[in-house]
């Protein structure tokens, strides 16, 4: 059996058995045209057509280059030729290109050389033209044509994924220059979702450290994975920059990515040091970077450790990054993505006039795509937020607004910040069972998510299971200590120590949210609680007063009538009459 490495094109008809009922026998002379045309370009630009049927065709090249160039010539010459037609009359080919090892059988070639190029060739958009990496690995510098990363793919009857490239022939490169700079035809930032790639880290100790640094890479990759907020470049494609200096440009544009994970690893007697970078692609601006030390014979903890701390940071920071861009596109050009964007700031449970605009941007977005079930997740927590907080004078509209939302959000089985939004709607609704089983989903799918492990802790209170939720609150703490929850863990942890009896602490970390968050006025509820029960009056009506000038409505009959109280009703009497004794209204 002979075989051989050949470059395969592979193209066919977008639409043709829509074409061929419109009109048939036009198409029909209108393909043989086309296939005459194609067969001389494929003769000069070196190749043969080695099989057609129906309206497809295979041809073979001996170098990869002479393929893509002769795609883009049959992309363009078509394009002049039916240009004149109707729009829904003309006959666009999608063409895949792939380098490949292929098996000879008399004049035709077989095997997963050329059934790659098939695969390819059907993710290409009519009158496009996608590669796969291998052969994008011999053009650079060689064609003027631009390159646009579509990510690793799964095709069909393939076992492995293959990485996808878009050939950009629109749009000219100038002559001789290289296809990492080109521009690219449609910008990155207009996917929904934010991309990154880590690096191999560089290794600055002994050739014998080489394992542990790639083993980092590949944890902080999968978890980052597991976020769902962004897509992640795979692990082996990221690889192959390993040993070579690469500009995050120039990463950026061949990966096709929004963000960069750099890094070094140094050893240090029996210790190591790990320092982590976040880079913007485009600009090459830093938005985060950290340190990391550890044992070497806790190494293999050190690294799980160093993974979850590391997606758990990251993840916030390219969340303020994409709310920033979202905050500077103009009105007209806003998608339901940057919509949710732009509310993000403030969904966090500080005040009702930010709520509210949090509110208007998710119904703005809802109205774009009715579909997005995130959007319709977050709204559910804004409502029970209204509700929780006191911000209402009705709270039992916004419960009920908040359970609906949590209904038409659908199916949100695959994102953990959808799920995570409506298990705290539904915790804060009263239904500690259904919160329970949404936020476990939540954090099933990934596992270093802050804002679950928070409403995790939240549940334990209102279950009346304060003793588990210390380690809770800690492990959000932990993975996201600039989170914009951090007063909520904190004084869910203070929550948490006051039911168990720890008041002094319980009051000194209130005391501390209300000096850091000034606008969470919501703080002095527990604050004069707590001092009213630590026999410190003074403090406890000091901080009643600040309360009913911030929120004149406020009544202990309306606190008590919220439903998270009620598997917890011992608690609810205490608190209630530690309000009083602070000389808060009763109704």
């Amino acid at each position: 059996m002979d075989r051989k490495l050949a470059a395969i094109l592979s193209a066919d008809v977008a639409g043709f058995s829509r074409l061929t009922a419109l009109d048939e026998e036009g198409t029909v002379r209108a393909l043989d045209l086309c296939r005459g045309r194609i067969d001389e370009m494929v003769s000069e630009h070196g190749g043969r057509i080695f099989g057609s049927a129906g309206d497809g065709l295979v041809a073979e090249f001996p170098s990869a280059v002479q393929a893509v160039r002769c795609s883009v010539e049959i992309q363009r010459r078509l394009f002049s030729l039916t240009e004149a037609l109707p729009p829904d009359r003309r006959l666009e080919f999608r063409i895949g290109v792939n380098l490949g090892d292929v098996v000879v059988s008399g004049d035709d070639l077989l095997g997963d050389g050329v059934n790659i190029a098939a695969r390819v060739q059907e993710i290409a958009a009519p009158s496009g033209i996608c590669i796969s990496a291998s052969v994008r690995e011999h053009l650079d510098g060689k064609v003027p044509f631009a390159l646009t990363s579509l990510g690793e793919r799964s095709l069909k009857n393939i076992p492995r994924p293959i990485f996808v490239f878009r050939v950009d022939w629109q749009q000219d490169m100038p002559v001789g220059g290289s296809i990492a700079s080109a521009p690219l035809l449609v910008a990155r930032r207009d996917k929904d979702q934010p991309s990154i790639v880590v690096m191999p880290f560089d290794n600055l100790s002994g050739q014998g450290d080489e394992y542990f640094v790639d083993g980092v890479v590949e944890e902080i990759t999968a978890a980052l994975s597991r976020v769902r907020d962004f897509f992640v470049i795979a692990r082996q494609s990221a690889f192959t920059y390993k040993g070579r200096f690469v500009d995050v440009r120039e990463v950026g544009r061949e990966l096709g990515v929004n963000y960069v994970v750099e890094g070094t690893v140094r050893r240090g007697g029996d210790r190591l040091r790990i320092s982590v970078q976040l880079v913007d692609a485009e600009t090459r601006t830093q938005f985060w970077s950290d340190r990391y030390e550890g044992a070497i014979e806790d190494i293999f903890e050190f690294q799980d450790r160093i993974a979850a701390q590391v997606a758990g940071a990251i993840h916030p920071v390219i969340r303020n990054a994409e709310i920033e861009l979202a905050k500077r596109k103009p009105p007209t050009s806003l998608r339901a993505y940057d919509l949710v964007m732009r509310a993000y700031p403030y969904l966090w449970g500080r005040r009702k006039d930010t709520n509210n605009q949090a509110i208007e941007l998710l119904q703005q977005a809802i109205a774009v795509d009715r579909s997005y079930g995130r959007a319709h997740a977050l709204l559910a927590w804004c409502h029970a937020s209204n509700a929780s907080y006191l911000w209402t004078e009705q709270p039992k509209p916004d419960l009920e607004k908040a359970r609906a939302a949590v209904e038409a959000a659908g199916s949100i089985g695959d994102d953990p910040t959808a799920l995570t939004a409506a298990g705290a709607a539904m915790s804060i609704c009263g239904d500690q069972q259904r919160a329970t089983i949404l936020i476990e989903k939540a954090l099933a799918l990934d596992p270093n998510n802050a804002w679950a492990w928070a409403r995790l802790g939240w549940i334990a209170i209102y279950k009346g299971e304060a003793t588990r939720a210390p380690e809770r609150f800690q492990r959000g703490m932990t993975l996201s200590p600039r989170d914009p929850l951090t007063f909520n863990m904190r004084l869910g942890m203070a929550f948490s120590l006051a039911m168990e009896g720890s008041l002094s602490q319980a009051i000194a970390i209130a005391q501390e949210v209300i000096n850091s968050y000034p606008d969470v006025t919501w703080s002095y509820r527990h604050l004069a609680a707590w001092s009213a029960m630590s026999g410190d009056l003074e403090t406890a009506r000091w901080a009643a007063q600040k309360l009913l000038a911030a929120e004149p409505g406020f009544t202990i009959e309306w606190y008590r009538a919220l439903p998270w109280f009620q598997n917890i009703p011992h608690w609810e009497e205490k608190m209630a009459e530690g309000l009083r004794q602070a000389g808060l209204p009763e109704r």
